[in-house]
């Protein structure tokens, strides 16, 4: 075990919390590690579920509570990061100390986790094309004429995946709304040219 991977500090109370970890059977590592992970506070058991994993665990209050301390820290380091599943798996076997199969039920279940996060990037949508109108509204008034000018914006879009669905979004603006996306789409321009020149 090395303590040179960015994403985690690696320290005494971690390694002990990992040899708690490994000393778990898979079955109930998996039940343990998808509670932490769907849970939704730091408080990840009632007092009364702590005694009985305790009891079923047989760990004393103080390892139960490294036990599962140590799970959530690494599932929220790992979460922080963008790694490929098998780079994931490696580092928790090489460098934390997990056996292979709790590394692997890890990756599965943080796989799992990071595609409800992302989305499933087989329903992403690309832009097929843009097409635009000017209106103007004209109304008068006894001596003055007012002129009220909008933008009608289509974007013609389309599923990545290949598949023929296609979607269309109208933009209706006004003068205003306008001027505001055309500023936005400049400052988007220039950090894209930073970046490029990089």
């Amino acid at each position: 075990m090395s303590d040179n991977i960015q994403w985690i500090t690696l320290n005494n109370r971690l390694q002990q919390g990992i040899k708690f970890i490994n000393d778990l059977n898979n079955k109930k590592y998996q039940l343990l590690l998808t509670h932490i992970i769907t849970s939704e506070t730091n408080e990840y058991f009632t007092d009364i579920e702590l005694r009985k994993l305790e009891e079923t665990l047989k760990l004393t209050p103080n390892d139960l509570q490294l036990l599962l301390q140590s799970l959530g820290y690494i599932y929220k380091q790992s979460s922080k990061v963008i790694l490929k599943p098998t780079e994931l798996q490696k580092q928790l076997e090489t460098h934390l100390g997990l056996e292979q199969e709790k590394a692997e039920i890890f990756v599965k279940e943080w796989t799992l986790e990071a595609k409800k996060d992302l989305g499933n990037f087989e329903d992403r949508t690309r832009l097929d094309k843009v097409s635009w109108e000017l209106d103007l509204q004209v109304g008068s008034d006894i001596g003055c004429q007012l002129v009220i000018p909008s933008a009608k914006i289509q974007l013609d879009l389309a599923k990545v995946n290949g598949t023929n669905l296609k979607e269309n979004a109208i933009l209706e603006m006004g003068e205003d709304e306008l001027q505001q996306l055309y500023n936005t789409l400049e400052v988007i321009q220039l950090r894209l040219d930073n970046i490029s020149k990089n």
